[in-house]
């Protein structure tokens, strides 16, 4: 007995089950709709000019483009008008005989409106390649958030991670619950009670505004110029040295 994509038996001559085929027809609908911001997407260096917001500004000729997402519309035009030959059962790759010269996004609701899209012998094929399509739309259009480390949980030591506008983070293997400046605050306090935790004073200036606390790379430079902290041969300064002329700081700040 033959299966469907989703290992479903099928009885049938349709070689996609119904949930598979709904499932198709929806992703191949979605693709439709996600062309135009594709096409938006093409140019990443547009941005309104100066105190006119409707005025397009452009930078040194010519415009740089976005190979990936050319590539990315020139297969999926190529695929759309092969699987609609295939479908009317002419040669794919023989473009003479196209019903009507469409565009993309008419193409593909076309395709998804075909009376054999459930019965071809390769639509579990086409299934398989349009989540692939889809997945890939998906990944340029909504990016997944950049997350990075910002200390180990409080009470398993596992490493957390979270994105820039996250305010609690949960420990994926204790579940506690935290917030997240105080993980950076806690990994901070480490770095800075031991003699020897050192980095680069633009890693240093880093995980200090991670936490809250505003200290430049450049003032960082300026007190090892100065001699108010040491750096060793390789131009790494002690998260501890850092911590001491903030605090310093911070304290002759509320003195006056």
């Amino acid at each position: 007995m033959p299966e469907c994509h989703c290992h479903t038996p099928i009885t049938t001559s349709y070689t996609l089950c119904p949930a598979c085929e709904l499932h198709l027809c929806l992703l191949l609908l979605q693709l439709a709709t996600d062309i135009t911001p594709l096409h938006n997407s093409l140019d990443a260096t547009l941005h309104p000019g100066g105190h006119q917001p409707t005025r397009i500004q452009t930078p040194t000729p010519p415009t740089p483009i976005r190979l990936d997402i050319l590539d990315l519309l020139d297969i999926l035009d190529a695929t759309t008008y092969a699987w609609l030959r295939r479908l009317d059962g002419t040669n794919p790759l023989d473009w003479t005989h196209d019903r009507q010269p469409e565009d993309l996004t008419g193409s593909l609701i076309a395709l998804a409106a075909h009376p054999r899209l459930a019965t071809h012998v390769d639509a579990p094929y086409l299934l398989r390649e349009t989540i692939r399509f889809a997945d890939k739309v998906d990944r340029i259009l909504d990016p997944p958030e950049q997350r990075r480390e910002i200390g180990p949980c409080e009470q398993c030591a596992t490493m957390l991670t979270a994105g820039e506008r996250d305010q609690w983070v949960t420990c994926p293997v204790c579940d506690r619950e935290q917030r997240v400046l105080t993980v950076k605050l806690r990994r901070l306090e480490r770095l800075c009670f031991d003699d020897s935790k050192r980095a680069r004073p633009a890693m240093v200036a880093r995980a200090f505004g991670d936490a809250g606390i505003v200290v430049r790379r450049n003032t960082i430079s300026q007190w090892v110029r100065r001699g108010r902290i040491d750096a060793d041969d390789a131009g790494l300064v002690a998260y501890c040295d850092v911590y001491r002329l903030v605090i310093a700081g911070m304290a002759q700040h509320e003195g006056e």
